[in-house]
């Protein structure tokens, strides 16, 4: 058992036992063995953080002995991608996802305790999903040896080289991204735990437990929320400048899953703005928060298990099995539970006023809508995997499903927010006007297609119903949604943001304000930087032969055009040091044995040689490594002492008498450490590019090196080198593609890409102020015992 694997053994002992106590004290309702959870919850936490740390260390160092470490790094990669490997496998991540969770139930073990009958029950679920990762990591450690990888190795084998990342994540955005989700992902767990633990109080007949916890599920919530925004967009933004797509959403099954929980966390946080304990939302709100992470670790499945086919899938195997046992832990616990709780409770949890537009409805409606939407996605990643389990036949879902079903649901909650808004300062007969206008508006818009680019989709004959309705609308129709959420969202914060008392309650509106601008915004870019981009290209031909046209040729159809300066084709490393890809003598001696039978490189001056019948051998570094040689056609092989050579091939441990290592190499495997055989040196990376100019109108609007880079060592894995000029009004995305002597070019132009990336910093500025400042419920605000938690279940701010 390694090192790393005992501090995951005793992380489990230490987490079980806090598990049971927090366990048998909501069970048996009494304090006995409470005063051990701190500390054992607080070793858990510094031997998880050690396990990591560790694993960590084992990636800087690229410790080979560990097989996941083997598996995931290179000595060629930057510390920064090292430390992205420590994450780019199932065993990696999950260890991080422990230890973040394991972070926040310490976090909520310090800061709300564990007094009362369901702070325990909470605490338990919440340590429980530590614990349950924890034995996750035992059944498949991160830390198992390398010699599982080779069964026929001599004991103690190490390979001298790693198997490297996959070049996909060789990305600064990779780097980032897996963490951030994570993250967001761990801080769905308070919520979960709070509201299964509420139905299952309920359950018991000890009453709910969600009105004395509603300020830690609003915070959880909105920091989840902040975290699961960062993390799309990080991925939109890889997928735009690493894929070659032209741009940053192609409903990949990876991108629809992480979409799937983002959606229903928004619904889930209106749906907690209005939760009452005895009023609205006493069921749904906790049952959402429940069925949120549920969504997430079916997420995470999606990505892990192998189930599902994605080019975002970086991993898969045996701990996907794990992971779709705990996602079905998670959904009996978060939507099973409360749905059968609400099939059997008596009465209606609603109180109705009389009237139907209220703003309680109001917001009934917009997570409803949200609801579908997610529902949308969910059925499109989830159908393949149904149909394929029942017919055996594989099918696929293309984008068209997504965009076409999203389309009018998407314009029915922009409809529906503007109203809010305007409703929340306007009398009801005011409001119902600016309704009516801007539906009568998005109508007619449907209809008004300046050209066929502004059609949803293509339609045939053919076609079902619904896609040739909903696909010959015009895109158009999204702009008076868009335009009456904004001026909703600036008459309500003209109106609220000066009457509100206090500078926090000032911010949370701007923050509110802020977030909802930044959604009509992307909903705008969206839909419109597919549909009214443009792409076209031209051949070059003459490449790699110095016979290219460098003239300027226009590209048919555009008003761009190309100049191609030049091509270049080149492998890596260039001329890489000996010493990074070849042993020294001391290097095999201090390995020993275990690298018998083995192929290897080694280097060094020559000391002595002999020459015999059939072969040439010869001493390195006066050692007792030896490299031996055979004699083709009974010729000698030409070697002098003095010489600094390097060759590759099968190390034999104890071959002579008089040698403990010998290298049975070749001549064509052989040569001086100043010009090595091509054999010898390793080729990582062969990249072909192709330099040139774009112009717009006859102005030169970028230029640089696009093309392709293929990863020798990961099976032939190819990576785009694309040319991106961020514009104000729109992008120039370059992609090329070269094969035989022809570079086939192609200039596309895709708008509004600054209005997406000004809405993702809005949702993220907007939630961070709404996070810090509520004066309710925010991080900065001073309601934070529980006494103050129980007066907030009351006075919630109605109009989030």
């Amino acid at each position: 058992m390694t090192p790393g694997t005992i501090i995951l053994l005793l992380a489990f002992l230490a987490l079980v036992s806090t598990t049971a106590i927090l366990t048998r004290g909501y069970v048996a309702d009494n304090d006995q063995y409470l005063d051990y959870v701190k500390p054992l919850l607080g070793g858990a936490v510094v031997l998880l953080s050690s396990a990591l740390l560790h694993l960590t260390y084992q990636f800087v160092r690229t410790d080979y002995s560990n097989a996941y470490v083997w598996h995931n790094t290179a000595d060629y990669l930057g510390l920064l991608y090292r430390l992205t490997g420590v994450y780019a496998g199932n065993e990696g991540s999950i260890l991080l996802w422990a230890t973040i969770v394991s972070f926040v139930a310490l976090a909520a073990v310090l800061f709300r305790g564990i007094d009362s009958r369901g702070g325990k029950l909470v605490q338990a679920l919440t340590v429980g999903i530590v614990t349950y990762f924890t034995g996750m990591l035992l059944l498949r450690s991160p830390f198992a040896p390398v010699g599982n990888e080779f069964p026929n190795a001599p004991a103690g084998y190490v390979p001298t080289s790693g198997q490297g990342l996959n070049p996909l994540l060789v990305d600064p955005y990779m780097a980032i991204h897996p963490p951030v989700m994570f993250a967001s992902y761990a801080l769905l767990t308070m919520p979960f735990a709070i509201g299964a633990a509420h139905f299952i109080s309920l359950l018991r007949g000890n009453g709910g437990l969600f009105s004395t916890w509603i300020g830690s599920v609003t915070r959880w919530l909105r920091l989840s929320w902040l975290f699961l925004t960062a993390a799309v967009a990080l991925g939109g933004l890889w997928s735009y400048t690493v894929l070659g797509w032209g741009g940053i959403w192609a409903w990949d099954p990876v991108e629809t899953a992480i979409l799937i929980p983002w959606l229903f966390l928004t619904a889930t946080l209106h749906a907690v703005t209005r939760y009452r304990p005895n009023g609205d939302y006493q069921i749904l709100a906790p049952a959402m928060t429940a069925t949120t992470f549920a969504l997430a670790v079916y997420t995470t499945s999606v990505v892990r298990s192998g189930v599902f086919r994605s080019i975002h899938s970086f991993a898969s195997g045996g701990i996907g099995v794990s992971l779709l046992v705990l996602m079905g832990i998670t959904v009996v616990l978060g939507v099973i539970i409360p749905f059968g709780y609400w099939l059997f409770q008596d009465g209606d949890e609603r109180q109705r006023d009389g009237e139907w537009i209220t703003r309680s409805n109001l917001l009934h409606g917009a997570v409803l809508l949200l609801g579908l939407l997610t529902f949308v996605s969910l059925w499109g990643l989830t159908f393949p995997v149904l149909r394929d389990a029942i017919t055996s036949i594989e099918v696929s879902v293309e984008p068209r499903y997504y965009n076409l079903w999203s389309f009018p649901f998407v314009i029915a909650t922009m409809l529906l927010l503007g109203f809010y808004m305007d409703f929340d300062v306007e009398d009801r007969r005011r409001s119902l006007v600016g309704l009516g206008v801007f539906t009568a508006g998005t109508v007619v818009a449907a209809f008004v297609a300046p050209s066929d680019a502004w059609r949803l989709a293509s339609t045939s004959p053919s076609g079902s119903f619904f896609y040739t309705i909903i696909g010959s609308v015009s895109a158009l129709a999204v702009l008076p949604p868009v335009a009456y959420v904004c001026l909703s969202m600036l008459k309500r914060a003209s109106v609220r943001i000066p009457a509100a008392a206090g500078r926090h309650a000032k911010l949370k509106e701007t923050g509110i304000t802020t977030i909802h601008i930044g959604v009509a915004l992307l909903v705008l870019s969206l839909p419109l930087m597919y549909l009214l981009g443009g792409q076209a290209s031209v051949m070059a031909t003459g490449i790699g032969s110095g016979a290219v046209d460098s003239s300027k040729k226009p590209i048919a159809g555009t008003d761009y055009s190309i100049r191609v300066l030049g091509y270049s084709s080149s492998e890596f490393p260039r001329n890489p040091a000996v010493e990074s890809y070849a042993l020294s003598p001391r290097n095999i001696i201090s390995r020993g044995e275990s690298l018998n039978g083995t192929v290897q490189t080694v280097y060094g001056t020559v000391t002595n040689v002999r020459q015999g019948q059939r072969a040439t051998v010869v001493q390195i570094d006066n050692s007792s490594v030896w490299v031996g040689l055979p004699n083709a056609n009974e010729s000698s092989v030409s070697v002098q002492q003095g010489q600094r050579i390097v060759a590759k091939g099968r190390l034999m441990w104890d071959f002579v008498p008089s040698a403990d290592a010998m290298v049975l190499s070749r001549p064509s495997m052989m040569g001086s450490v100043q010009s090595p055989p091509e054999s010898v040196v390793p080729t990582r990376v062969k990249a072909k590019g192709v330099s040139m100019a774009v112009y717009r109108g006859g102005n030169e609007v970028t230029s640089g090196v696009a093309g392709q880079r293929r990863y020798v060592q990961q099976g032939g894995m190819q990576v785009r080198d694309v040319i991106i000029d961020r514009g104000l009004i729109s992008d120039t995305y370059v992609i090329v593609g070269v094969s035989d002597g022809t570079a086939s070019v192609t200039v596309k132009r895709i708008p509004m890409m600054t209005v997406m990336r000004l809405a993702i910093l809005m949702l993220l500025v907007g939630m961070s102020l709404v996070l810090l400042y509520d004066p309710a419920h925010g991080v900065r605000s001073n309601v934070r015992t529980r006494g103050s938690e129980n007066a907030a279940s009351t006075d919630t701010e109605p109009s989030d």
